[in-house]
């Protein structure tokens, strides 16, 4: 959290500190973007994308993050998570800017996006999906996939001509889907109780639930017309 806040912090000095540069009107750009809260994430990754705003105050947008052990190593130590570690994230993006100017602009968006998880775990427990049975398992193997849609708002900064930090919102719906399989020496037990920090990744099954986004992405003009 603190490095979160540290990064926040920053890119909104170089922003107040950089406004005195002209900057150029928003049409016909192409971005590059980069999130790095999402390298502090309990999912670590690295995550980048690319943004065209066109003309008529529309912009569309794709991002794509991917993690394992090897690229988030010193993040995933003293989590849950193993050396075998995957994570990857597909979200395309529609955007209308409803405020337009050289120096921010204002939006509204819906973002899809489409998220896996994949892990092998050791000496843990889960609950069946049926009947609800808790299990104990020396050696487990993890899959989490989750799809849906957010409504989002943000407000993009644009700093020294090219440079911009974005900052959004928003809620959706998703479709989690929770499995564990290859199960060495399972055991059965009583139901699983968690008691106070919910802990979705022990339950099998499907559902659907409310999705939340929050975030800063940093990016960088690769051409404009």
């Amino acid at each position: 959290m603190k490095q979160t806040l540290f990064i926040i912090i920053l890119s909104f000095l170089l922003i107040s500190n950089s406004f005195s540069q002209g900057n150029p009107l928003i049409d016909n750009t192409l971005n590059f973007n980069v999130m790095p809260v999402s390298l502090l994430a309990y999912n670590p990754r690295h995550r980048v994308g690319l943004e065209y705003i066109t003309q008529n105050r529309w912009a569309y947008s794709f991002d794509f993050g991917y993690g394992n052990c090897a690229l988030n190593k010193k993040r995933i130590d003293g989590l849950k998570w193993g050396k075998d570690y995957s994570y990857y994230e597909l979200r395309p993006e529609i955007k209308y800017l409803f405020v337009k100017g050289k120096e921010y602009f204002m939006y509204a968006a819906v973002e899809f996006f489409h998220i896996n998880v994949q892990d092998n775990f050791v000496s843990g427990r889960y609950q069946q999906e049926d009947p609800y049975v808790g299990i104990f398992y020396e050696s487990a193997s993890f899959r989490k996939r989750k799809t849906g849609a957010h409504l989002k708002g943000g407000v993009n900064f644009i700093a020294l001509d090219r440079l911009h930090f974005d900052f959004y919102g928003g809620i959706g719906l998703a479709k989690r889907s929770i499995s564990y399989y290859d199960v060495v020496n399972p055991e059965e037990s009583g139901e699983v109780w968690v008691e106070w920090i919910p802990k979705p990744d022990l339950f099998e099954g499907e559902s659907i639930v409310t999705h939340l986004t929050l975030g800063l992405k940093i990016g960088y003009t690769l051409w404009m017309k």
